[in-house]
């Protein structure tokens, strides 16, 4: 189970939406959805939502205890597990957008979602199908979170994803094949590449080492250093559990673990992940 490994999970079923025409190009702004009305979020491009750099910083931190920095804010409320409707309505009705940068957060992730199934409607399902079944070729069920006791149209499906070790790797797959073979979905891929942003890598030490690279691309981190001038798609998740995705040179490293957040059973990143992709071995 991982919710941040489902950010880029998220943005990989998001290029199958685009491509079957249920949401617009990467330029077009969300301002068709009641939930996300006054407040920051409406009318924004979705290429910034997909980067996380919709200026939502002075609201929410990943990084420091809270989930907001509102002056209301709850420090005990999680949004993980409010629906859409609730969270904008406490923190973010009449917010206003800060400058545009980096921010990591997991409320994004859940905008992105929920807007998925609002804009596939009654397809939700058959476009998880057509991307897990058919594409992935998933040997196990993959599992997205919902809230109980509250109706599709306030945005309650949960940001996490449950999948098997070895269908996260077969996901891995299917996303170098597709920026392998052009397809589509694959430049999607290539598309929010070329359009990723920087991170305050200097300052952004909070993130743990197996995501803290230099750039960030449609929810996926990107510029690993040590990895020069290669086009690496990475994944991270609590607990050290990552996946780095090198397109051009066909490797892939997934790494499973539990523990990387407790100090005393951090891993060697470079050893485990960076030297694998770079050396291929």
């Amino acid at each position: 189970m991982s919710m941040s490994m489902n950010k880029s999970v998220t943005s990989y079923i998001f290029g199958h939406a685009m491509c079957d025409g249920y949401i617009g190009g990467l330029d077009e702004r969300i301002n068709d959805w009641p939930l996300l009305s006054n407040s920051l979020y409406d009318n924004q491009k979705i290429i910034d939502f997909l980067n996380m750099s919709v200026g939502d910083q002075k609201y929410i931190n990943e990084f420091k205890d809270g989930t907001t920095g509102h002056p209301l804010a709850d420090l005990t409320y999680e949004y993980e597990t409010k629906d859409i409707f609730s969270t904008i309505g406490l923190f973010f009705k009449n917010s206003e957008k800060s400058k545009s940068y980096y921010n990591y957060n997991g409320f994004i992730t859940q905008l992105l979602f929920n807007y998925i199934k609002h804009k596939t409607g009654e397809d939700f399902q058959k476009l998880l199908n057509k991307v897990f079944q058919d594409k992935v070729k998933v040997k196990y069920s993959v599992h997205f979170g919902k809230m109980r006791n509250t109706s599709d149209n306030l945005g309650n499906m949960h940001p996490m994803v449950r999948m098997t070790r070895f269908d996260y790797l077969r996901l891995a797959k299917a996303i170098m094949d597709d920026y392998q073979n052009d397809t589509c979905v694959g430049k999607y891929l290539k598309e929010i590449h070329k359009r990723r942003i920087p991170k305050k890598y200097n300052e952004n030490k909070n993130e743990p080492e197996f995501n803290r690279t230099k750039s960030y691309g449609g929810q996926f981190h990107m510029d690993f250093p040590g990895l020069k001038n290669k086009v690496i798609f990475g994944m991270g998740g609590y607990g050290g559990r990552a996946i780095l995705i090198d397109v051009e040179n066909s490797r892939i490293v997934v790494l499973n673990s539990l523990h990387y957040n407790n100090t005393k059973y951090k891993y060697n990143v470079k050893k485990l992940l960076i030297n694998p992709i770079k050396k291929g071995k």
